[in-house]
């Protein structure tokens, strides 16, 4: 209320005292003209002039205080201009003045409105791009198709960061860290592409090609459990992987998937190429190149369909990788498939099932603890990768609850089937047990930094994983050992 007494009070006590008097027209109009020999009607058309110019001026202050430095300098996130108020000001005392002369004392305005007209055309082409900036930056701020914190992308060319809307410019904090000004006269006239509306979901694709000689099939279950293996990466709707179209060295796979922040795109897309670089490698799968006079098609690794072929899936297994094919073809026939459909329970943890299983295709998740026992893990498994290890060389009960996270194609190998290709094979129980005892040293301090095993420690993991076999599966001592390939 002070505020309201300061900036218009005696505005407001000169319209009051000027609305009574034209109210008690007679008490003051009839003597004033007696005394000043000046008529009535003038008189009349005089206090109406004042009072309406006295409206004017309050009206004008209203709006430059009001409107301009209040309103749209709070909605355009800065100080306006103080030219704009004056402007403004301005224009509305000239239509008080035009209403005064034309309405109350009957006076022809043409001219007086052609020479505004002139002079406010002359101010507005002077000031145009100053007062267009002004009123852009305004309904910006009104309209809002973008606010501060959003990522937007200005005619292709500017990405960044909204840090302020002002009545001139908008403020931009690009990608690399760079503050961009971005004037609002070029935003009134740019095409527009905010991230962050309707919402922050970011849809995002990324294309392989496949030699031909891996199927559809394997190639989609490959590249969709790759997505799906993605950790640290929120995904609003599953992926989607599709045969895009058919090129003269391979096809073209797209997959597909959406984030839940678009922020956070440069890391999915990284994780994703880097999840299907993996599992691509892991089956053996390349991505196929141009077939040219420098690049020979037998240069490079073709799998057909391994992720299929027990044969080459016992190749790749990590227990198995080494073994001469005659003894990888014995362990594939004993191989019994067996199909699981995307959250069925492959085993359960405590189970007494002592076998081991290896992925053929998609993907499984076992949920364990860590090493020091204070958080739960999800460990994945995708093609080539085996499970159940310790079940069947130690007939121990199953470790944890493993979840087909996919429909998965799974090759078990039971005690029985094992037991029986040990003693058909004797020579396989040296061989295997030094790939156990590497692999498990591998497991212990792969990320440590160490590059060679301690002989003495893999003598005694094969000590021990001999023993256990030898005791589990009741064998005699093992005859000439394997030759195995280097």
């Amino acid at each position: 209320m002070s505020d309201f007494l300061k900036n218009y009070g005696r505005l407001a006590l000169a319209a009051l005292v000027f609305g009574t008097v034209l109210e008690l027209d007679n008490l003051f109009s009839g003597p004033l003209a007696f005394v000043t020999g000046v008529s009535a009607e003038l008189l009349n058309q005089c206090e109406l002039a004042i009072f309406i110019f006295i409206l004017t001026l309050a009206v004008a202050r209203l709006v430059k205080r009001e409107f301009v430095q209040g309103f749209m300098a709070s909605r355009s996130g800065g100080e306006m201009p103080k030219i704009v108020g004056d402007i403004s000001g301005a224009f509305i005392i000239f239509i008080g003045i035009a209403v005064i002369m034309g309405f109350v004392f009957k006076r022809d305005i043409t001219a007086l409105l052609a020479t505004g007209g002139a002079s406010l055309m002359i101010i507005g082409i002077a000031l145009r791009d100053l007062l267009l900036a002004a009123f852009t930056g305004i309904l910006l701020n009104i309209e809002k198709p973008f606010k501060p914190g959003d990522l937007i992308k200005v005619n292709d060319k500017f990405v960044g960061y909204v840090e302020q809307i002002t009545w001139r410019a908008t403020v931009l904090q690009t990608l690399r860290n760079e503050r961009l000004v971005v004037p609002n006269l070029m935003l009134a006239s740019a095409t527009i592409l905010n991230h962050a509306q309707p919402d922050a979901r970011s849809k995002r694709a990324i294309e392989v090609v496949i030699d031909y000689d891996t199927s559809v099939e394997s190639a989609e279950r490959i590249l969709y459990a790759a997505v799906l293996g993605v950790e640290d990466v929120k995904m609003a709707v599953p992926p989607a992987v599709n045969a895009r179209s058919m090129e003269r060295y391979g096809v073209v796979y797209e997959v597909s998937f959406t984030i839940a922040n678009y922020n956070d795109y440069k890391k999915a897309e990284h994780a994703v190429i880097k999840s299907i670089l993996k599992c691509m490698r892991d089956a053996g799968v390349t991505v196929s190149f141009p077939k040219t006079e420098w690049i020979q098609s037998d240069r490079r690794v073709h799998i057909a369909d391994r992720s299929l072929d027990s044969l080459h899936l016992v190749q790749q297994c990590h227990l198995f990788r080494g073994l001469p094919e005659e003894v990888c073809q014995r362990i594939a026939d004993a191989l019994v498939p067996h199909h699981f459909a995307k959250g069925s329970i492959i085993v359960q943890a405590g189970e007494r099932r002592a076998s081991m299983f290896i992925v053929g295709e998609g993907m499984a998740k076992r949920t364990e603890a860590n090493r020091d026992g204070s958080a739960l893990i999800d460990k994945r498994f995708i093609a080539t990768q085996a499970f159940g290890r310790k079940s069947l060389l130690a007939r121990q009960p199953q470790a944890a609850t493993v979840v087909a996270e996919t429909n998965v194609l799974l090759y078990e190998l039971s005690n029985i089937a094992f037991g029986r290709l040990m003693r058909e094979n004797p020579g396989l129980l040296p061989v295997l047990v030094g790939t156990l005892a590497k692999l498990n040293w591998h497991e212990m301090h792969g990320h440590s930094g160490i590059q060679e095993p301690d002989p003495v420690v893999i003598a005694r993991l094969v000590k021990l994983y001999r023993g256990q076999i030898e005791a589990c599966y009741a064998l005699a001592d093992t005859q000439p050992v394997l030759t195995v390939a280097a």
